[in-house]
């Protein structure tokens, strides 16, 4: 068969996916959100090396039929008079069913072709960014593209990576359950668990999947989530039909979120315990038993300084045989994927962004061709300075009526909450993700300060990765202050040494120049060197104009309370001597006192 070639193919799938259609049919009533059931089962024992993968045993239920006498067709003399047609019932014999472990039952999506394409269509780290802007795609512009992309086909397998139901305003204050029902409205097949899935505590995430699982088609997945007993807390894979090829998706959520979470939030809970680890390959060769293809769904990221050192790169270049690894985690663009030891890794950055696609050829069960590429937002929301739109005569994509009218309405909720204006700045305060992770800025220092000073510490030490939004200059909400500090983290004091300040500081230099949630804001001086290696940066530090010495002398300081717990490798400051309010309502109050609304 004479394949498209890889531009071609990319004009064909964006009229498929963004083509406009006036008057589309509207999607479904949005069901209410419903957290899959947590399936609790222990992890299997790796098999002793004697044992190839190869001779694993793929068990099956077949049901035997006894085979009917053969009788002899004697052939009829023609009749004069005509009888009318009979019409005949062909029965096909039911194929036997497949047992697959840990009790998951195959999804068919589509039958009837031996030679299609599949498209997998992915997104990551959208963090609650669930408007359509002319940056942003939105979920509302989404559902119209995938709405027109299934009449056409049903060829099509939607994924997330992770990150999708914390980190915004608009999830933050319901606990992501207004995440939880858009990816239900869109048709997701499966998400994988992040570590902001865990934000708002494990039990409202092992709710949340339970009903996912008993009320929605959205799978929740991750297979290397244990509990302390060794039992997988959530579903660790799924199968997918597609006219008799078979996809296995296989969610995997990074270890960093021991750290990147509240540690309360997963206390108890493994995400790299040495069975998994010593399972990866037979878990991977055992899938390849049941399926044609097999997906990691892993929120792991690509970023070598993360606190746990995994990466989705790691893990395939230890690991044979994962055919597609659909990430997110470290917020990366993969125009095209990437390739390592035969695996393709594809990202697309963060907050909607990009579309990611994968355009599978598949004949005869067999993968003959696969393209990876992404469809921008500014693509989306202004067709006509699209080439490959303008092609097609695309001049816009609306947005599905029924989403945006959810939206609004949730929207409405939170503007009546936080539309409330109380201060006005003069000059934007910067916010910016690659830059609150590597240097101080306006809007870090006055954060640090507002902390030092309602909780009567001698100087405060935050991490950049919890500021998440810039603060434009006029009049300031208290919804944009809530959107720069949405993790509800409290002001905390505690105990420290001289020496524990500098071990504090070193460990939040210690990625420079590259970017990390871990890097410390400070209101405090330092001098130090991010050149010299990791440990030895640190050349001086004062408070207040006074140097402080690596001893023991004993100071207070403010922080939050996911540092305090251990939160971003931070275990210096775990003497907590007094707990405060939300960072985000001591913020308010001291812009609104220093820079009051006019």
């Amino acid at each position: 068969m004479k394949r498209f070639s890889s531009k071609l193919m990319s004009a064909l799938l964006v009229t498929l996916l963004i083509v406009s259609v006036i008057g589309c049919k509207s999607t479904p009533e949005p069901v209410e959100e419903v957290p899959a059931a947590a399936v609790v089962q222990p992890v299997a024992p790796a098999p002793e090396k004697e044992a190839p993968a190869e001779e694993i045993e793929v068990p099956v239920e077949v049901e035997e039929v006894a085979e009917a006498p053969v009788e002899e067709v004697v052939e009829a003399p023609k009749a004069e008079v005509k009888e009318e047609a009979k019409e005949v019932t062909v029965v096909k014999e039911k194929e036997p069913e497949v047992v697959y472990p840990y009790g998951v039952k195959e999804i068919v999506k589509a039958e009837g072709h031996d030679v299609f394409d599949l498209f997998i269509v992915h997104t990551n780290d959208v963090h609650g960014r669930v408007e359509a802007t002319d940056s942003n795609i939105g979920y509302s512009r989404l559902s119209t593209m995938l709405q027109v992309a299934r009449s056409i086909t049903d060829n099509i397998l939607l994924l997330d990576a992770g990150d999708a139901i914390s980190g915004s305003n608009f999830v933050n204050l319901y606990k992501g359950e207004t995440a939880a029902v858009l990816l239900d409205m869109l048709g997701y097949d499966a998400i994988a668990l992040g570590n902001h899935e865990f934000d708002y505590g494990l039990d409202r995430i092992l709710q949340a999947a339970q009903i996912a699982n008993e009320y929605s088609n959205v799978k929740v997945l991750s297979a290397n989530t244990l509990d302390e007993d060794g039992n997988l807390l959530f579903q660790p894979y799924q199968i997918y039909n597609f006219n008799g090829f078979k996809v296995a998706v296989i969610g995997l959520t990074t270890p960093d979120t021991y750290v990147t979470t509240n540690p309360k939030n997963v206390e108890g809970v493994s995400f790299d315990s040495p069975l998994v680890i010593q399972n990866a390959q037979y878990a991977v060769d055992m899938a390849h038993q049941f399926a044609d293809y097999v997906v990691v769904l892993g929120h792991f990221g690509i970023d070598e300084n993360g606190p746990s050192g995994y990466t989705s790169e790691m893990i395939c270049e230890n690991i044979d045989g994962i055919d597609l690894w659909v990430d997110g985690h470290s917020h990366d663009v993969l125009p095209e994927g990437e390739y390592v030891n035969g695996t393709l890794i594809v990202q697309t950055g963060e907050y909607l962004e990009n579309l990611g696609v994968v355009d599978l050829l598949v004949k005869n069960n067999e993968v003959v061709s696969q393209n990876a590429f992404l469809i921008k937002a500014s693509d989306v929301a202004d067709p006509t300075s699209s080439e490959l739109a303008s092609m097609y005569g695309i001049t816009s994509v609306p947005e599905d009526p029924q989403v945006k009218s959810y939206i609004s309405a949730k929207s409405d909720e939170l503007d009546a909450i936080y539309s409330q204006v109380v201060a006005n700045v003069t000059k934007t305060l910067n916010g910016e993700r690659a830059d609150v992770r590597t240097k101080k800025t306006n809007l870090s220092a006055m954060i640090c300060e507002a902390m030092t000073e309602s909780s009567g510490a001698d100087f405060s030490i935050t991490n950049g990765g919890g500021i998440r939004a810039s603060i434009d200059a006029g009049d300031v909400t208290m919804g944009e202050i809530i959107a720069v500090l949405p993790f509800n983290n409290v002001v905390t004091v505690s105990e420290v040494t001289g020496a524990q300040v500098y071990e504090a500081l070193e460990h939040g230099y210690s990625s420079l120049p590259a970017a990390a949630g871990s890097y410390a804001q400070t209101d405090l001086k330092v001098v130090y060197n991010k050149y010299a290696d990791p440990g030895k940066r640190i050349l001086r530090v004062y408070a207040n104009g006074k140097a402080i010495k690596k001893d023991s002398t004993v100071y207070h300081v403010a922080t939050n309370d996911f540092l305090a717990v251990g939160g971003d490798g931070y275990t210096m400051f775990d003497k907590v001597v007094a707990m405060k309010d939300l960072m985000s309502d001591v913020f308010a109050e001291y812009l609104a006192e220093n820079y009051p609304a006019k």
